[in-house]
């Protein structure tokens, strides 16, 4: 799915606002960084294998309910990946769009 992406990146002429993360290993208070500047740029974040990042999807479920608070660029996307999970945060799943492979 992440080779579609970057496809459809390019195609939108977004390519080079597109950030990809594999989440693991203390990659979570990276990509909450990198997602504070897309929501406020209007850039694209990936954040890839959420299902390895089980104990920050606790921070990744009040960082999309923030989403609502009118101050995300409009412009802005964030695309997860992710194997079935229990820990996948429900209401994340519920605001999203879900597509399969």
């Amino acid at each position: 799915p992440t080779s579609a992406l970057i496809k459809f990146a390019e195609e939108r002429n977004y390519h080079n606002k597109l950030q990809t993360i594999s989440l693991g290993q203390g990659q979570g208070p990276f990509a909450e960084k990198v997602l504070a500047d897309a929501t406020k740029k209007g850039e694209w974040v990936c954040l890839m294998n959420c299902h390895l990042a089980t104990s920050w999807m606790g921070s990744l479920e009040k960082i999309v309910e923030e989403f609502g608070n009118g101050l995300v660029d409009p412009n802005f996307r964030l695309w997860l990946t992710s194997m079935p999970s229990k820990s996948f945060p429900v209401s994340v799943l519920q605001n999203g769009i879900k597509l399969t492979n």
